[in-house]
């Protein structure tokens, strides 16, 4: 039995977003790249030093790790709520 390469019957696969070319993998636009992950890293890092300093305020148990599931529990709950009404919203059936 001869077994054939599958290779050379799979298309080649562009994961580039639709109007993006690529040029044997390089990365074009570096700097609008390089920012933008710069900006993200530095939205997160404000928003959990922001969360840690509002956690030293609120007190719900006297363990710190209880008090921290319950402040991530009311923001994964208060994230998931705001999703599902969002997605409630949007469909038109």
């Amino acid at each position: 039995m001869k077994v054939q390469n599958i290779n050379i019957f799979t298309p080649h696969i562009n994961f580039c977003a639709a109007g993006n070319k690529t040029n044997g993998g390089a990365l074009h636009n570096t700097p609008k790249s390089l920012q933008s992950g710069a900006a993200t890293a530095g939205a997160w890092f404000a928003f959990g030093v922001g969360l840690d300093l509002v956690s030293r305020k609120l007190h719900f148990t006297k363990s710190p790790t209880k008090n921290s599931l319950i402040i991530n529990g009311i923001i994964a709950s208060g994230a998931g709520i705001y999703t599902g009404l969002k997605a409630a919203c949007g469909k038109k059936n």
